[in-house]
């Protein structure tokens, strides 16, 4: 096994290294301790100073422009004595007051007062240079600090009352020249009126807030509604014959029905429209009837009928008619008997258009509305016929009737929410009708009222 053979061989095998190895090695160390410099011990510390002299020179003029920068200084224009006040800001800043105390302007009688003053000035400057060593600040005079951009110059009255109230001093305003004190309210007025970022701030969002509340939560409404109508006239006349002009005529009660769909615009104000059908319907009394020929009819009513058909005319016309031999216009005219009071009555119906707007006047729980607009109707059913106790018969259609009509709307709307989203709606409303004839001729002039009611559903 060669492996065991070399380890056996080698066993606590030694050797010396050559007495040329040693001599060789020496030189080169003998090299490098050559090449070594020696440097002076003053020269590794002058370098050591000189680094933090640096630093220091660098750090202060660094820090010492962002204090100034941002440090609030509230200067005023007085009199040539300054006076520095100055105020620990937390240990964060120092807020450096300068100001000029303005003093009533005396001559000077001798050299002894002149002293004094000069003294006072020169111990007051040493204050302020003291201040200024002591917080890193540089003070200057009033041209240097309007030129400096870079320092705000903030006159505020009420910071400096401030001031003069812990030094107990009274308002120095009140000592200043009157040319003085036209500047200082000058310079307040402008600052004043300047609003901070924060400000603006909050009055946009009290706007949003505004423009928010004013919208409305749902946008959408639909209104089934139904009402009881009365229609009836502003005028005297007759819409059948003129000949019933004088006569007594009342509005029967009718119904309407319909739906509404309402967009709101804003928690005030909405425009709706939808469909609906209205049933009106009048009657004429003070009448009388007769079977005769077509002849002898109402020229305004299509009768059903060709030959002999019932004629409505006023009381006591056919009576008179045949007591007078020379009238032939109904004396082909039978009367006919009925028992109870004959009417004439005419019945219409309309498709109903409206297009209104609705204004909230209150939007609470109980809500109070105005609302106007126009309506458009079709004429949908015409239909008149007779009534006299039991006796009831269809004598056909007015021919006189527009079919395509107007109305202008006015009226009042109130509502009680149940939530937001439902509502019940009470809308009494005054609708005059426009064009309702073709002939121009006729003097009745209709309306009707209705008091609408029904639910609104929003979405």
């Amino acid at each position: 096994n060669i492996d065991d053979l070399f380890k056996e061989r080698f066993k606590n095998f030694e050797t010396t290294p050559s007495p040329q190895v040693w001599k060789n090695i020496q030189a080169k160390l003998s090299a490098k301790s050559k090449e070594k410099k020696v440097i002076p011990i003053w020269i590794k510390w002058g370098g050591v100073a000189a680094l933090i002299a640096l630093l220091l020179t660098v750090g202060n003029t660094v820090f010492n422009t962002s204090v100034i920068k941002t440090m609030p200084i509230v200067t005023e224009e007085k009199t040539n004595a300054p006076e520095t006040l100055i105020k620990e800001n937390k240990g964060e800043a120092i807020e450096i007051v300068s100001e000029e105390k303005s003093t009533p302007m005396e001559p000077i009688d001798n050299a002894s007062k002149e002293k004094e003053i000069i003294k006072k000035s020169a111990a007051k400057t040493s204050v302020i240079n003291e201040a200024v060593a002591k917080n890193d600040a540089v003070v200057k005079d009033k041209t240097n600090i309007e030129k400096n951009n870079d320092i705000p110059v903030i006159s505020d009255k009420n910071a400096i009352v401030e001031e003069n109230k812990s030094n107990k001093e009274i308002n120095p305003k009140d000592n200043l020249p009157e040319t003085n004190k036209a500047e200082t309210e000058v310079v307040i007025t402008e600052e004043s009126k300047k609003r901070s970022i924060f400000d603006a701030i909050e009055e946009k969002e009290e706007e949003a807030v505004v423009v928010s509340n004013n919208k409305p939560d749902n946008r959408w409404d639909i209104s089934p509604n139904i009402a009881p109508v009365y229609y009836s006239s502003l005028g005297e006349g007759s819409s059948i014959d003129p000949t019933f002009s004088d006569n007594q005529k009342s509005g029967d009660l009718n119904l309407s029905y319909g739906v509404l769909v309402s967009y709101n615009l804003n928690n005030r104000l909405s425009v709706r429209s939808g469909i609906s059908n209205v049933n009106l319907s009048y009657s004429t009394t003070g009448i009388e009837l007769g079977i005769g020929p077509l002849s002898a009819a109402t020229q305004s009513i299509d009768y059903n009928k060709a030959t002999n058909v019932l004629i409505v005319v006023d009381q006591g016309t056919l009576s008179a008619a045949n007591n007078d031999s020379n009238n032939d216009s109904f004396g082909s005219v039978t009367p006919k008997s009925t028992s109870g009071e004959a009417s004439l009555n005419q019945k219409l119906s309309y498709l109903e258009m409206p297009l209104e707007l609705k204004y909230s006047l209150l939007n609470n729980k109980i809500g109070l509305n105005l609302i106007g607009g126009f309506s458009t109707l079709l004429l949908n059913n015409n239909e008149v016929f007779v009534e006299a106790g039991d006796f009831n018969e269809t004598l056909g259609k007015a021919n006189n009737l527009s079919s395509l009509s107007f109305t202008t709307n006015i009226g009042l709307g109130l509502n009680y929410s149940f939530s937001k989203k439902l509502m019940i709606n009470i809308e009494p409303m005054f609708k005059y009708q426009l064009n309702p004839y073709s002939d121009s001729s006729v003097e009745y002039k209709p309306y009707y009222i209705g008091v609408y009611s029904g639910l609104s559903f929003k979405f």
